[in-house]
């Protein structure tokens, strides 16, 4: 696994032009107003890159090769998991920590901003990955069904930023602990049944190359 992790750690550094982007847009976004939308959407964003990889190995060429290695599914799909998952949320973190500074936020909303932003993002991760793999030979239709996921999350997060009559403040006038218990639960089913298509997927990538001549 950790050589997966270096590779990807790798590819992810080539991406130079994306990662100068997504920089300049995290400064804005934390200097504005509008800040509360670019912590929820930069680590989605960024968590997309994995995808990108993920369709990549899964490309015939690569794919006839790559799983010849010594390294289980299992292994495979856990370490796209966490390149995934943990970065972009490292990144809400650190973004809702220097908003909650530079726009005075208190605790209680900083907290409920970084939790939903990790929210968003590990359900992001968590329909893009067995997408992409169920749908490694045919890239236009994964796209499609990444771009309306992250669009509709997209949708969601902006109405988390509307001021006091926003989705956010109703979502903040419920008691804390019930809305921390329901966000982790719902990530933790969602990733559960996430990472059991994506096992079976791979599985079935993987009979279907052995059947080729």
């Amino acid at each position: 696994m950790k050589g997966l992790m270096a590779r990807d750690m790798i590819a992810m550094g080539k991406n130079r032009v994306f990662l100068v982007v997504m920089l300049a847009l995290c400064l804005f976004y934390t200097f504005s107003d509008m800040y509360v939308t670019g912590v929820m959407l930069m680590p989605m964003l960024f968590s997309t890159v994995c995808g990108n990889m993920v369709r990549n190995d899964l490309s015939a060429p690569i794919r006839r090769t790559l799983f010849t290695l010594p390294f289980s599914r299992r292994e495979y799909a856990g370490e796209k998991y966490l390149v995934s998952i943990v970065p972009a949320c490292v990144l809400a973190v650190v973004l809702q920590m220097v908003s909650a500074v530079v726009h005075r936020q208190s605790i209680t909303q900083s907290g409920m901003i970084a939790a939903c932003a990790v929210l968003l993002t590990v359900l992001t991760v968590s329909v893009e990955l067995p997408v992409t793999i169920i749908f490694r030979d045919r890239v236009q239709i994964a796209r499609v069904c990444i771009l309306a996921v992250v669009f509709a999350l997209v949708a969601l997060a902006v109405s988390l930023d509307m001021g006091t009559d926003g989705l956010f403040a109703i979502i903040t006038s419920a008691p804390a602990w019930a809305l921390y218990g329901i966000g982790a639960l719902l990530g933790a089913v969602a990733l559960a049944v996430s990472v059991m298509v994506s096992l079976r997927a791979l599985r079935t990538a993987n009979c279907k190359r052995r059947a080729r001549p």
